[in-house]
């Protein structure tokens, strides 16, 4: 029974220290530097936690991100990994430049502003996922109104020929129409020249009367004959004018095939757009206060490096890199004084 008891007990110790390892290869400490130092064990295991805690967070952020642009979880959530481990390699390289003997004022900010920049893009994703009841109920009128403003951009490309021809088309209609009013009018004083009405007084088909019916039979005559024209011009240009509606209404219909409000820019946006019309910017005012918490997270690792005390595990990496410099020196001078009696003996 006691036996079982170390086995089990031997067994978590060394789970433990599996743990730990891990927690070290996160926070970039040297495993054989840093496993006599019973105080800076602890504190790379906190800063090893918090760049574990980044790299999960980033990993969620750049999946969430990507799953707006693709309905494949194997391709976001590969994605989501990769640029998750890409932001880790970022935060391990930034933690692992910090020197408290060697650092400046400059080196500092640097490192602060890289990650800023990091933290306020990976806060995007996140925060889209907090106010996504929200935007998905304001996708859909954005929606709409981009489809709007699409069919009017359209229009404006054909606008200056629809414009044209819908010109043309009235001047031939007014022209139509003349033409006919005027046949209308020579039949009317025709008709009232023969049936006494008219100006003459005279009833019957007199001089007058056949004048006007010759009047009437050229306006008529010339109705029939501009009026084919004028009628075949008009069917050219509605067949046109039905072409460019055509046209507007497929691009419009093609253009709003790829608005299925899944893209990252759509939401973002929808978001701006609550934005406006939140009247008393209580939406904007927790947006900005979740920007700024969210960004923090990335600053975690740095923040905690920079507040840890120097401590026995940097003097020994202090002097385990002079040791090596010395060594490299040494080596070097040897190196070069075999190379220079080689050179004398022959």
């Amino acid at each position: 029974m006691a036996e079982n008891s170390n086995q089990i007990k031997q067994k978590k110790e060394s789970e433990s220290d599996q743990t730990t390892e891990v927690l070290w290869w996160f926070s970039t400490a040297i495993k054989e530097l840093i496993q006599d130092c019973t105080v800076d064990r602890n504190r790379y295991k906190i800063v090893g936690s918090a760049m574990l805690f980044t790299w999960l967070y980033a990993t969620l952020a750049w999946g969430y991100f990507w799953s707006t642009n693709s309905d494949s979880p194997f391709l976001f959530v590969t994605l989501g990994i990769f640029m998750g481990g890409f932001v880790l390699s970022i935060d391990r390289v930034l933690i692992s430049s910090i020197n408290k003997k060697k650092n400046n004022i400059v080196a500092i900010i640097l490192r602060i502003v890289m990650a800023l920049c990091i933290g306020a893009f990976l806060a995007q994703p996140i925060i889209l996922f907090i106010f996504s009841s929200d935007v998905e109920r304001e996708v859909p009128l954005l929606l709409d109104k981009k489809l709007a403003e699409k069919k009017v951009e359209i229009e404006q490309v054909y606008q200056t020929r629809k414009e044209e021809l819908l010109a043309n088309k009235k001047k031939l209609e007014t022209e139509l129409k003349e033409k006919n009013d005027l046949a209308i009018e020579k039949q009317n004083d025709y008709l009232k020249e023969i049936d006494g009405t008219g100006g003459s007084g005279k009833y019957g088909i007199g001089g007058i009367a056949e004048a006007k019916k010759n009047s009437y039979a050229i306006a008529k005559e010339d109705l029939e004959k501009q009026g084919k024209t004028i009628n075949t011009e008009l069917e050219k240009i509605n067949v046109e004018l039905e072409e460019i509606n055509q046209k507007v209404t497929k691009s419009v219909a093609e253009f709003e095939k790829t608005l299925d409000g899944k893209g990252f820019l759509i939401k973002k946006e929808a978001l701006q757009s609550l934005f406006e019309k939140d009247k008393t910017r209580s939406l904007q005012n927790q947006y900005y206060l979740l920007m700024v918490i969210l960004t923090l997270f990335e600053l975690i690792p740095i923040i905690s490096k920079l507040f840890l005390s120097y401590g026995a595990y940097d003097t020994k990496v202090a002097l385990r890199e002079a040791y090596e410099m010395k060594v490299a020196e040494v080596e070097s001078e040897k190196a070069f004084e075999t190379k220079e009696r080689e050179i004398r003996s022959v």
